[in-house]
């Protein structure tokens, strides 16, 4: 299973570059769509390569999935609370520090194809949470502490890495939010022991931020 994990891993690494190569003589949604589900797939297998032992039923319970319903229903409402609260202290502080540029991301999602806002609702969560909580969190917090002994610095480096894949906005808001938002999702992962409140959590909040950016477009 893993080599065939390995096969559709290289197979969207060559569709990512096709992409990338043949850009300018393809139209701008064919290669929006590929490109996007180039990085997703290549995401995805690539947790999956990692995670996977011997079988699909070991492998999801490795990961806390579905997990407990009772966990799910309260980890995701706390996130979900804390979410919105750390993104509105986010907001306050680059407003206040002059460097806001939420309008870069609303042009940006404004633009883009419907069916690419359906993928980021409901498939990139998974993809994303998969390989930046599932897998990352815990082999980073275990490279960390065999390299410098200080626990849970994987929260923050898988974190990071979640900031930068999304520098493509072009918008400080976007990556400094992201992070934010890779650190509480990290937090919960670790906590509630289930992958499962963390695809809630960014699949709620991406719908909801995707909707009410499409909103305030309409209205101007």
């Amino acid at each position: 299973m893993k080599q065939f994990f390995l096969f559709l891993i290289i197979f969207s690494i060559i569709i990512l570059l096709s992409v990338l190569f043949l850009r300018s003589s393809i139209p701008e949604l064919y290669s929006t769509v590929l490109g996007s589900l180039a990085i997703q797939s290549g995401l995805f297998f690539s947790a999956m390569f990692f995670l996977w032992e011997n079988n699909l039923k070991k492998t999801l319970l490795s990961i806390g999935f579905p997990g407990s319903l009772k966990n799910t229903i309260i980890f995701t409402f706390l996130g979900l609370v804390l979410l919105f609260f750390v993104l509105l202290l986010v907001g306050l502080v680059t407003t206040l520090g002059g460097f806001n540029d939420q309008e870069k991301i609303s042009d940006k999602v404004a633009n883009l194809p419907f069916a690419i806002l359906l993928f980021a609702i409901f498939i990139a969560p998974i993809c994303e949470e998969l390989f930046f909580r599932a897998l990352l969190v815990p082999k980073a917090d275990l490279f960390f502490f065999k390299l410098v002994k200080i626990p849970h610095l994987g929260v923050f480096a898988s974190s990071l890495l979640f900031g930068i894949s999304h520098i493509s906005y072009g918008s400080v808001v976007e990556i400094l939010g992201v992070l934010a938002i890779g650190m509480l999702l990290a937090a919960v992962f670790k906590v509630s022991k289930s992958i499962t409140p963390c695809i809630l959590i960014h699949m709620i909040y991406n719908g909801l931020s995707i909707s009410a950016m499409l909103l305030l477009n309409s209205e101007i």
